[in-house]
């Protein structure tokens, strides 16, 4: 619905995205989210673990969330902040990536009549246990200043859902 607005409905949801950007004064609706219960595929509807929550949040929000997470990513990229070893949620890298490094890493070991080991972890609700002041040092020392970890901040602050 948004990309179909007039070019002047646009602007003026441009005027109000600037001014979050220089203010930091967020929407209320923009700290709360619905969370709706989704059963997961082929697990018992009466056990409680057999869901996982969607949030839902404001549509506004979600586009300024993509908009800051771009220039975050283009910051850490284009000061080789990120492992090369990293390929999740990062543009033209998947899952897909570690899979074939690993089996090369296997074959390489096999051809060699060497043993190969591989650990995997499983960080279940990662989020939920994300330290937000963590977030903000870690973005300071990696030389963020100024509007950016300001809006992160004011992000990750005062979140509800119900």
């Amino acid at each position: 619905m948004i990309k179909h607005l007039p070019l002047a409905a646009l602007g003026t949801l441009l005027d109000i995205v600037n001014d979050i950007w220089t203010s930091g004064n967020f929407p209320a609706s923009w700290h709360q989210a619905n969370v709706i219960p989704l059963l997961k595929a082929g697990k018992t509807p009466t056990d409680p673990s057999s869901y996982h929550p969607v949030a839902l949040t404001s549509c506004m929000c979600k586009i300024m969330e993509r908009m800051v997470n771009s220039r975050l990513v283009w910051y850490l990229e284009k000061n080789k902040m990120i492992s090369s070893a990293q390929c999740g949620f990062r543009n033209r890298r998947s899952t897909t990536n570690q899979l074939v490094h690993l089996e090369s890493f296997v074959r390489e070991a096999f051809i060699q009549k060497q043993h190969a080991t591989a650990i995997f972890l499983d960080l279940e609700k990662a989020y939920d246990t994300t330290w937000k002041y963590g977030i903000i040092k870690d973005l300071h020392e990696a030389g963020l200043r100024g509007r950016l970890p300001l809006f992160i901040a004011g992000f990750l602050r005062d979140r509800s859902s119900e």
